[in-house]
């Protein structure tokens, strides 16, 4: 998998994955153009964390996640950098090589988007891999991951349920579109 070779020995992992019925090429296109605007819920929690705009953006999430949280594109597929998400305002700071990043009191994170074929679709999935570079920064971490977890899987699953529904309704007609989920 990609996102070993930026992040292989994770604190904490999660891995959500969604059945999509269209094929990889185009679940992975679906996901590369959902918006806050397809995600509502995603929007009111980012909001709550201070990275959304006033107004759900126009722009694809995958956008958000590099302007706003601060990953930057590692390679097709993965986004990472080294974060501090509990501090009020966060900080962000661009890594190239995450393994070889170690600086003290930083997060590594590390995102993957793939598409895999499943029967007669394809299995969607996004994880997120995240690494400390210190114990002060584990414990800090720690204690922020207990309040936002949840929240987080809730917005890579809208993420994914977003993207299902964009992949379905570019297979169907433009009348047939108001039974997409």
């Amino acid at each position: 998998m990609p996102i070993d070779d930026h992040l292989s020995a994770p604190d904490w992992s999660e891995r959500h994955e969604r059945e999509v019925a269209a094929p990889p090429a185009d679940a992975l296109a679906a996901a590369h153009t959902v918006t806050l605007r397809d995600m509502p819920l995603a929007a009111v929690l980012m909001g709550m964390r201070g990275l959304r705009p006033r107004r759900p953006p126009r722009e694809p999430f995958i956008e958000l996640v590099e302007t706003r949280v601060g990953l930057a594109r590692l390679e097709d597929g993965v986004w990472g950098g080294a974060l501090r998400p509990w501090h009020v305002r966060g900080a962000s700071r661009p890594v190239d090589d995450l393994l070889a990043f170690t600086e003290p009191g930083w997060v590594r994170i590390a995102v993957s988007l793939e598409a895999e074929p499943r029967g007669a679709g394809s299995l969607l999935a996004t994880e997120t891999r995240i690494a400390a570079t210190s114990e002060d920064a584990r414990r800090a971490f720690g204690r922020y991951w207990l309040l936002v977890r949840h929240g987080s899987g809730l917005v890579r699953r809208s993420w994914l349920a977003a993207a299902e529904r964009r992949a379905l309704a570019r297979g169907r007609p433009e009348g047939l579109r108001s039974d997409v989920r």
